[in-house]
């Protein structure tokens, strides 16, 4: 399946804005899709993410094939599911737009950033065919706090804290800004904001479930410039 390098929709968005519990939603409901659903989980569930944060160009730029190497292990899962299912609806926990939108965000909390480099990694990786892409994008939002709230539930259960300059308000504000301003890259029939504050995982599912049957078939599938929307991001940082 990697002659098609561009396929599905990922959901996007900062930490607790409900992108993998409504995915937990949507798979409960596949049984009333005929096409069924395939999930590429988010990149901490296939491996281990890169140590942060870096203290050197070189811990960057192993970070940055750590990264490589995970995408290429979900598309590696991605098309052994396929050939079990060619026509199912796929939906992806987080993509590359989440890695550029994080280092943009580390570089603005001043860490080293790497988004400009990452970016043509993934643009190389896309153009040799060694992994495939989302198509259609879903941007999940929510206040602050909910956010909050929801973390809160999470450290009760044991789970992990979300890294402390990403609670910052400049940088959460930042990386929603990349998220949205991934959309002027896509027609606007594969790009949708949806607020999470007042809805269930259920429904928020439900919506974004709509939405992916809804798209037309015949709306262009052109690869994302992953390194314009990049510069894109550093021209708007610099503002």
């Amino acid at each position: 399946m990697k002659d098609k390098i561009i396929m599905g929709n990922v959901l996007e968005g900062e930490s607790y804005v409900g992108k993998t519990t409504s995915i937990e939603a949507i798979k409960g409901m596949e049984k009333l899709y005929e096409k069924g659903i395939i999930v590429v989980p988010e990149y901490s569930v296939i491996g281990k993410l890169p140590n942060f944060p870096r203290t050197s160009i070189e811990d960057l730029k192993k970070s940055i094939q750590k990264i490589i190497d995970l995408e290429k292990r979900r598309t590696d899962k991605l098309s052994k599911d396929l050939s079990k299912n060619k026509e199912a609806h796929i939906l992806f926990d987080r993509g590359p737009v989440s890695c550029i939108a994080f280092e943009h965000a580390a570089e603005k909390a001043g860490y080293i950033g790497a988004a400009l480099w990452l970016a043509e990694a993934f643009q190389r990786e896309i153009e040799d065919k060694n992994i495939i892409i989302p198509r259609g994008m879903i941007h999940l939002k929510a206040s602050e706090e909910v956010i909050k709230e929801r973390e809160g539930d999470d450290i009760k259960k044991g789970r992990g804290k979300i890294i402390d300059f990403l609670k910052d308000k400049d940088v959460i504000k930042s990386l929603n800004e990349a998220f949205g301003a991934f959309g002027e890259y896509l027609p606007k029939q594969l790009f949708l904001t949806l607020q999470t504050d007042n809805k269930n995982p259920e429904e928020v599912g439900a919506e974004v479930l709509q939405f992916i049957i809804n798209q037309p078939p015949d709306v262009t599938e052109k690869t994302p410039d992953f390194l314009k929307y990049a510069n894109s991001l550093m021209e708007r940082k610099n503002e």
